[in-house]
């Protein structure tokens, strides 16, 4: 099965930057290729730029910790349907908000996957975000500024609520380019070391 729709920019001698050797690494050890890696390898000039974009959006300093931010962009994946970024960045969320004290250890796929049915133990304040952020994805213009009320009363800053909307407009971004291009899943492993991968380096290669 091919990793993407696009199988020209899947060509070695196309490939460049850091994501050319992890795509040859992987390839030597007869393991699956995340087909967005050969998006990243196909203009390495706009993926380092992307590459540090993201980083910033997701691990820079933030009022929302790393693991919530992982949350917000599974939450947004789910809402788009795309399960390729939904099931690496929930595992990304499950192992940082282990890491990050707030779930025991070894329950950390229970616990997101409880967010993503709406039964969770999170704060009001939490849920009330990823309300907001639902909305953001899928009702963006009905948006009013009442909406934005709400979450400082529910103790939001602007500081926060503008990074939430910041990850998921970035993972907007980010499912309408691997469904677009064909990229999937093939092994569920492979998902889970995406995720661990993502969890413990972030997203400079």
């Amino acid at each position: 099965m091919a990793d993407t729709f696009l199988p020209e920019i899947e060509n070695p001698r196309k490939a460049g930057g850091h994501y050319a050797k992890s795509i040859e690494a992987l390839r030597t050890a007869g393991k699956e290729i995340p087909g967005i890696m050969h998006l990243l390898a196909f203009k390495p000039k706009a993926s380092d730029l992307l590459n540090q974009f993201t980083q910033e959006v997701m691990r820079g300093d933030s009022p929302l910790s790393p693991a919530f931010r992982e949350l917000i962009a599974t939450i947004t994946s789910e809402g788009n349907e795309c399960a390729f970024c939904r099931d690496s960045h929930g595992e990304a969320a499950a192992v940082l908000f282990e890491k990050e004290g707030r779930v025991k250890k070894g329950k950390g796929h229970d616990f997101i996957g409880a967010v993503l049915e709406g039964d969770a133990d999170l704060t009001d304040a939490e849920w009330a975000l990823l309300e907001f952020v639902v909305q953001v994805n899928l009702e963006s213009a009905e948006i009013e500024e009442k909406d934005v009320k709400k979450l400082r009363k529910a103790g939001w800053t602007d500081e926060a609520i503008y990074d939430a909307i910041t990850v998921c407009a970035l993972f907007n971004f980010y499912n309408r380019w691997v469904s677009g291009s064909g990229v999937a899943w093939n092994e569920e492993e492979s998902s889970v070391a995406s995720g661990n991968r993502i969890a413990q380096r972030g997203y400079i290669p």
